[in-house]
């Protein structure tokens, strides 16, 4: 095992410890309030799900709140709140993370709940027989959701090999027939301590806190090293589709591949998205909303992952406008962006943005913890990545911008998703595919759990870029399953929900 510290003027000063057996823990010591932030990140997402067992990664992180070996079943959000702070976790494509808010007095109880369910989740088959009906409610309250239907099926299109085709919280097939043998195989497969790292923020003492973690994470085993998933073959021509939703609107979602999370491309494109239409100065608001009058809200979304991610432009159309109108416009600034690039005002007000947003993720410690972890899972040199942020953002040149836009704005390897208006579905049809019971699943073996199933936008927004300048309606419909409701409330410094 090995400790190190690293303190530079971009970077809070970090200690990094490392055990033995592959886990990894940053620490943060921050005052003056006595709060503490920890997040357990396991990578593990829903990219990591095979065929047949799509959304287990979300039904899991349900149930590691349902009792281990150590809690029984409530003792968890219990004690939480008892204690007087907040715990929650969420579930996307590339990982799954837990996190705690408590007084600096008594946050160790975090840890211990941690080491306990990495390896010891009961997973007991009639809590997971119960939990699944909760998942699949939530499933069905997602596609009742105007965007989500809209957004999966744009990833859908993007990824036809690669795992991100499929939704954190899974098809509704494979959930329905998911048993609880299946989980506890892949928990036993992916939950251990070389898939994991924990960030702790807050009024800790540093040496006491990893020595509190060699102890408690140290005698865990290792499971096995992460697969590398299939890659997405290149796209031969633009992929379209209509869905017939019911809702009363028309909508419409542009979709682009891009870059992985961190690598220069995606600095610009946070920039390009910005100032396509993140903002009431963009292109497409300007446009759209302002001048022409055909939609009443506009988004660009720039979503880069671990493995290559996408952007996506999502529109909601005004009542008698033709969708032609709509696509023939979106097109046009696209091309425009392509041909100009961002104005030198622009580039500067969207820098100034970023940087204003990038610095207030450091207002909390579970903020910063957020942040630390976003970045050291999601890039290949991890929480370091924080120093390179700002100097990258402000180093891209209108040149730059312009040659990544030609570069990844391409119609012939895009995906076009209109939503429509259809059939209404009946609430007691919509209320019946949510709420069937099921049964512990056949075979499985007493003291297994039976089936298991992240939220609509991300915290701890990966970059900067993806909090400034977000138009005041315009929804994320967002990579996660929806969270499970938070316990406790977060308090000043201890940060809030996501």
């Amino acid at each position: 095992m090995a400790t190190m510290t690293m303190t530079t003027t971009m970077l809070p000063d970090v200690e990094v410890v490392e055990l033995d057996n592959g886990f990894k823990a940053l620490l943060v010591e921050r005052g003056p309030l006595p709060v503490v932030a920890s997040v357990l990140w396991y990578r593990v997402g829903s990219r990591d799900e095979r065929t047949g067992e799509t959304g287990v990664s979300h039904f899991l992180e349900h149930m590691m709140f349902k009792g281990t070996e150590a809690f029984a079943k409530g003792q968890i959000d219990l004690q939480t709140s008892k204690m007087g702070g907040s715990n929650n976790a969420f579930t996307d494509n590339d990982g799954t993370a837990y996190y705690f808010a408590l007084a600096a007095d008594r946050w160790e109880k975090a840890l211990e709940i941690e080491a306990s369910r990495m390896r010891d989740c009961l997973l007991d088959p009639h809590e997971f027989a119960s939990e699944k009906n909760v998942v699949l409610e939530e499933l069905a309250m997602g596609e009742d959701d105007p965007w989500r239907p809209l957004y999966q099926a744009t990833e859908s299109l993007l990824y036809q090999a690669h795992p991100y085709h499929h939704p954190v919280i899974g098809w509704r097939e494979d959930l329905e027939r998911l048993t609880a043998h299946q989980m506890r195989d892949y928990y036993r497969r992916h939950y251990g301590p070389n898939r994991a790292f924990l960030v702790v923020v807050g009024a800790i003492d540093k040496a006491r806190t990893a020595q509190r973690i060699r102890e408690l994470f140290g005698p865990l085993p290792r499971v096995d090293e992460r697969a590398v998933p299939i890659q997405e073959p290149p796209q031969q021509g633009e992929r379209r589709a209509t869905l017939r939703t019911p809702h009363s609107v028309t909508r419409l979602c542009f979709g682009f591949r891009t870059c992985r999370m961190g690598e220069r491309d995606d600095y610009a494109l946070d920039l390009l998205a910005h100032d396509l239409g993140n903002s009431k100065n963009s292109r497409l608001y300007r446009r759209l909303v302002l001048e022409e009058e055909l939609v009443t809200e506009v988004s660009v979304m720039n979503e880069t992952r671990q493995d290559p991610g996408s952007l996506l432009v999502l529109c909601e159309l005004r009542d008698g406008v033709t969708p032609d109108r709509v696509e023939r416009a979106i097109r046009e600034e696209i091309r425009a962006q392509q041909r100009e690039g961002v104005a030198k005002k622009d580039m500067e007000r969207i820098q100034a943005q970023i940087r204003a947003s990038f610095l207030f993720q450091d207002e909390s410690v579970l903020d910063l913890a957020m942040k630390l972890g976003r970045f050291e899972a999601g890039t290949p040199t991890g929480y370091r990545t924080l120093l390179d942020v700002l100097p990258t953002y402000e180093s891209l040149t209108q040149k730059e911008l312009r040659e990544v836009a030609r570069k990844y704005f391409d119609f012939d390897r895009a995906a076009v998703v209109w939503a429509v208006p259809g059939p209404r579905r009946s609430k007691e049809k919509a209320a019946g595919a949510a709420a069937a019971p099921s049964a512990p699943a056949a075979g499985a073996v007493a003291g297994e759990a039976a089936t298991p199933a992240q939220p609509g936008g991300k915290k701890g927004n990966k970059k900067a870029g993806k909090k400034a300048g977000k138009p005041p309606k315009a929804k994320k419909p967002g990579k996660k399953a929806k969270k499970r409701k938070q316990v406790g409330k977060s308090g000043g410094d201890a940060g809030g929900k996501e």
